[in-house]
């Protein structure tokens, strides 16, 4: 009920709404979906109430006597106020309202305020983040100013390289360095190459991997030497990422070293430089076999065109939010984890996108490799042996997706820290509406049409407690989750290394017709369909008639639920476009 209030306030605000907002802007208690909510409704009226906007926002502080949780709720609330045609804060303004947040004692607070000076954006947030992080001790901290500066000024620049260069080598967390690193990552950051070649020797392999893709991003010529040395280092990680490395170096000079790794005895190892060689040359029908590329390279040396990718693809005509969603998987290594809950791989089949299979205790065998997605079916549960690979693979710049129990049997085991299954009381067994936490967000571009509210089936679920809110972002939530469980958190994700990791609490699956038992006849699967499944009104005139609707079995195999695969889909776009 609070929610269905917020989200009225915040669709239809009025200066009479004031009063009952301020009094819970201050005070404690309410779970993490509410406060969300709270701070748009706040922030539309705020944007109505006649007179000073400012000074009414700034009231907020004086009545709440500043501590922890409202300076949090605050930094959060300053960016909300800098939206629409009549913004209540400048970006001079909005900073002088942040440094009331990034000077608490409270390490919630000014992480908080330091992830919305990159939010505030301008050379006062970036002067303010520069000044502050020699003072800041806390490491998450730390990472939220390291993602600011390399917002808001490019890494490519002589005073962001050498800033970034000095935290990459610098005393700081293992977590801070390693942003710091990849954000170093970029062509023409001159300041950066010294500073990764000395990361490549890091007694942290998270570290040393991240600098070494890194260092072949640069583009710098001193980067071809240290990375060729490191095709021979004993560790495969190390031999791994140097592969990564020089296919981003992408020059004449990287094709015959590459050629030779296929024959590494690491299967991780020879796999990447398979996929390499795809990538560089475009030719990613070649089979994995020494011959054929020597033979490719024996007619292409000298003739072939190695200039970047990123430079020659018109990425948004190519995988933009109009091509259809099963174009975006064309020519795309689609690696599934088999197990004992989820069943994507039933959902690629219906869908006819290619992928393959791998299982428990399979997975160094199976060349995970950066230019593949990775898609780890509930329950997740891996080998021992399956952990180095998958946290190498998105190090490296993979993105993988889990589902439901995934979360801690896949997620959290390779990347601790950020997200974790929340802790309730017994096993999550319910249908819940799932709602868009930030509408505006690209990731969800066609996951919630208007009118749409998806129900999400939560099978023993794992709900997500975000143990970094600034780090990981929450993308869809629900109040009945919070209200029945005590949680509401349903998608998150967070960048790992060069990748990322995405967390869904229900099913890719699992899904859909097949849950709604309780319908009876045609015209009610067919209302579901449109209410919760996304059917537009022009697939349901052309088939209302059709005689599946009357059979439920058939009905949901013919209308597929697709929000939660909409939503893996936008990441795997995301990548190809090279955004993530």
């Amino acid at each position: 009920v609070r929610c269905r209030v917020l989200d009225a306030v915040a669709d239809a605000p009025r200066a009479a709404d004031w009063d009952p907002l301020a009094a819970e802007f201050v005070g404690d208690g309410q779970n993490v979906v509410v406060a969300r909510r709270l701070l748009r409704a706040l922030a539309a009226v705020i944007h109505v109430i006649d007179g000073d906007k400012a000074a009414r926002a700034e009231s907020l502080l004086a009545a709440g006597g500043e501590p922890s949780i409202v300076l949090a709720r605050w930094a959060r609330l300053v960016p909300l106020l800098m939206r629409g045609d009549e913004p209540v804060f400048n970006d001079k303004a909005a900073v002088k309202q942040l440094r009331k947040a990034l000077r608490s004692s409270s390490t919630a607070a000014r992480a908080a305020a330091a992830r919305a000076l990159r939010l505030a954006g301008g050379e006062s947030a970036l002067a303010a983040a520069l000044e502050h992080f020699p003072n800041e001790t806390a490491p998450t901290v730390q990472l939220q100013l390291v993602e600011t500066v390399a917002a808001l000024r490019e890494p490519t620049t002589p005073e962001a390289g050498k800033w970034l260069a000095a935290i990459a080598t610098g005393d700081y967390g293992e977590d801070v360095r390693e942003r710091a690193i990849v954000r170093l990552g970029r062509s023409g950051a001159k300041e950066a190459t010294s500073a990764l070649v000395k990361a490549l020797d890091d007694r942290s392999w998270q570290l040393a991997v991240c600098a070494a893709v890194s260092l072949g991003k640069t583009d710098a010529d001193e980067a071809f030497a240290p990375l060729q040395r490191m095709l021979k280092h004993a560790d495969w990680k190390m031999r791994g990422a140097a592969v990564v490395g020089l296919m981003h170096w992408s020059r004449p000079e990287i094709v015959e070293p590459l050629i030779v790794m296929l024959e590494d005895a690491d299967p991780v190892v020879a796999g990447a430089a398979h996929h390499a060689l795809c990538t560089v040359s475009r030719r990613y029908e070649t089979k994995f076999a020494v011959k054929d590329w020597r033979a490719w390279w024996g007619e292409a040396k000298g003739k072939h065109d190695f200039t970047d990718r990123e430079a020659t693809l018109d990425k948004l005509k190519k995988y933009g939010y109009a091509v259809p969603d099963s174009e975006i998987y064309q020519g795309l290594d689609v690696i599934v984890f088999e197990s004992r809950g989820d069943h994507i791989e039933q959902l690629l089949t219906r869908l006819e996108i290619a992928h393959r299979l791998t299982k428990q205790g399979e997975i160094p065998e199976s060349g995970v490799h950066p230019e593949a997605i990775f898609v780890s079916n509930c329950t997740g549960e891996l080998d021992g042996k399956d952990e180095e690979p998958l946290a190498w693979y998105v190090r490296t710049g993979g993105s993988l997706f889990g589902s439901c129990w995934a979360l801690s049997e896949t997620i959290a085991r390779i990347h601790p820290g950020v997200m974790q299954k929340a802790n309730t009381n017994g096993q999550v067994l319910d249908n819940v509406r799932a709602l868009p936490v930030d509408a505006t967000s690209p990731l969800l571009t066609g996951v919630f049409p208007d009118g749409v509210v998806p129900i999400y089936h939560l099978e023993g679920a794992h709900l997500i407690d975000v143990l970094d809110p600034e780090r990981c972002e929450v993308l869809i939530d629900s109040p009945d989750s919070a209200e029945r469980h005590g949680n509401g958190n349903l998608a998150a994700w967070f960048f790992s290394g060069h990748g990322v990791m995405f967390d869904s609490a229900n099913h890719f699956d699992l899904q859909g017709l097949g849950l709604a038992g309780k319908l009876k006849k045609g015209e009610e699967r067919q209302a579901y369909a449109i209410d919760h499944l996304g059917l537009s009104f022009a697939s349901w005139r052309e088939t209302r008639g059709d005689g599946f609707w009357r059979n439920p079995k058939k009905a949901a195999e013919e209308v597929a639920d697709l929000s939660a695969f909409r939503l893996l889909t936008n990441f795997v776009r995301s990548k190809r476009m090279g955004v993530y």
